[in-house]
């Protein structure tokens, strides 16, 4: 009886894992909150798996880096968020293959040792490959 027991508990967690990743890949909106708290967690793997080959993020400083130094940065410490809290997030879909999410970020955090609190206002771009939603571009931009 412990054994079935254990084996569906097993099973629950392992299906809700899974929904919440089939969710991300079928719904722009949920891609970007799941990159937002992918960041939050410093799970770097999560943050790769949403992103593209090619992406590109504008920071808040008009830096630009690509996904391979995002995902360095996030895998190795150098981009710690301790807290962060998007609000007001809008995300407009297009043709249904491209999507715009915009809202607002605060945040509080390092990066490469310098730290920042800030709200910042972004912009998500995402856009279907091979039938699968990819975060391709990211860009923040400092709120007033």
């Amino acid at each position: 009886m412990n054994y079935v027991f254990s084996s569906l508990i097993a099973l629950l967690f392992t299906t809700t894992a899974f929904a919440q990743q089939a969710a991300a890949s079928q719904d722009p909106t949920a891609l970007g909150h799941a990159f937002f708290k992918a960041l939050l967690d410093e799970d770097s793997k999560t943050v790769e798996s949403l992103i593209s080959s090619d992406l590109e993020v504008i920071s808040f400083d008009g830096q630009s880096i690509d996904g391979d130094l995002l995902v360095q940065g996030v895998s190795g410490g150098a981009f710690i968020i301790e807290t962060g809290d998007v609000s007001d997030e809008v995300t407009r879909v297009y043709n249904n293959d491209s999507a715009v999410m915009t809202g607002t970020w605060k945040s509080k955090g390092n990066i490469q040792g310098q730290a920042f609190d800030n709200s910042v206002t972004f912009s998500v771009v995402i856009a279907k490959q091979a039938g699968i939603w990819k975060i391709v571009n990211v860009q923040f931009t400092p709120a007033r």
